[in-house]
Protein backbone atom coordinates (compact mmCIF):
# COMPACT_ATOMS: atom_id res chain seq x y z
CA UNK A 1 0.00 0.00 0.00
CA UNK A 2 1.17 3.57 -0.68
CA UNK A 3 2.46 5.82 2.06
CA UNK A 4 0.25 8.62 3.36
CA UNK A 5 1.72 12.06 4.03
CA UNK A 6 0.70 13.84 7.20
CA UNK A 7 1.22 17.60 7.65
CA UNK A 8 1.70 18.75 11.23
CA UNK A 9 1.99 22.11 12.97
CA UNK A 10 3.79 22.02 16.33
CA UNK A 11 3.56 25.14 18.52
CA UNK A 12 6.04 25.94 21.30
CA UNK A 13 5.20 27.73 24.55
CA UNK A 14 7.06 29.20 27.50
CA UNK A 15 7.73 26.66 30.21
CA UNK A 16 9.13 27.01 33.71
CA UNK A 17 12.40 28.89 34.22
CA UNK A 18 12.57 30.08 30.62
CA UNK A 19 12.37 26.64 29.08
CA UNK A 20 10.55 26.16 25.79
CA UNK A 21 8.01 23.34 25.81
CA UNK A 22 6.01 21.74 23.02
CA UNK A 23 2.32 22.58 22.80
CA UNK A 24 -0.39 20.41 21.29
CA UNK A 25 0.39 19.44 17.68
CA UNK A 26 -2.26 19.90 14.99
CA UNK A 27 -2.72 17.94 11.77
CA UNK A 28 -3.56 20.10 8.74
CA UNK A 29 -4.53 19.40 5.10
CA UNK A 30 -1.42 20.33 3.13
CA UNK A 31 2.01 21.98 3.21
CA UNK A 32 0.70 25.46 2.39
CA UNK A 33 -1.81 25.29 5.27
CA UNK A 34 0.92 23.99 7.58
CA UNK A 35 3.21 26.92 6.81
CA UNK A 36 0.42 29.51 7.07
CA UNK A 37 -0.92 28.15 10.38
CA UNK A 38 2.57 27.79 11.89
CA UNK A 39 3.28 31.43 11.03
CA UNK A 40 0.01 32.58 12.62
CA UNK A 41 0.61 30.46 15.73
CA UNK A 42 4.05 32.00 16.15
CA UNK A 43 2.39 35.38 16.59
CA UNK A 44 0.67 34.24 19.81
CA UNK A 45 3.07 31.48 20.96
CA UNK A 46 6.86 31.56 21.33
CA UNK A 47 7.24 29.76 18.03
CA UNK A 48 5.95 27.02 15.76
CA UNK A 49 7.15 24.60 13.12
CA UNK A 50 5.42 22.99 10.18
CA UNK A 51 6.58 19.58 9.03
CA UNK A 52 5.46 16.54 7.09
CA UNK A 53 6.01 12.85 7.58
CA UNK A 54 5.14 9.84 5.44
CA UNK A 55 3.48 6.86 7.12
CA UNK A 56 2.88 3.34 5.83
CA UNK A 57 -0.71 2.72 7.05
CA UNK A 58 -0.51 -1.07 7.32
CA UNK A 59 2.77 -1.35 9.20
CA UNK A 60 2.81 2.05 10.94
CA UNK A 61 6.37 2.67 9.72
CA UNK A 62 7.19 6.38 9.44
CA UNK A 63 9.81 8.26 7.47
CA UNK A 64 11.84 10.96 9.22
CA UNK A 65 10.04 14.31 9.45
CA UNK A 66 10.69 16.93 6.78
CA UNK A 67 10.73 20.56 7.95
CA UNK A 68 8.46 22.85 5.93
CA UNK A 69 8.91 26.07 7.93
CA UNK A 70 10.01 27.37 11.33
CA UNK A 71 8.88 30.61 12.98
CA UNK A 72 9.81 32.30 16.26
CA UNK A 73 11.62 30.54 19.09
CA UNK A 74 12.00 26.82 18.52
CA UNK A 75 14.32 24.48 20.47
CA UNK A 76 17.52 23.83 18.50
CA UNK A 77 17.20 20.08 19.11
CA UNK A 78 13.85 20.08 17.32
CA UNK A 79 15.31 21.69 14.23
CA UNK A 80 18.20 19.22 14.20
CA UNK A 81 15.79 16.26 14.43
CA UNK A 82 13.67 17.27 11.43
Amino acid sequence: MAKKTFYIVQPFEAGKRGAIKAGIPMEVRNAADAERIAHRMSLVKLGAIAFSTDVEPESGDTDPPVLIASFGQVPEAVLEGT
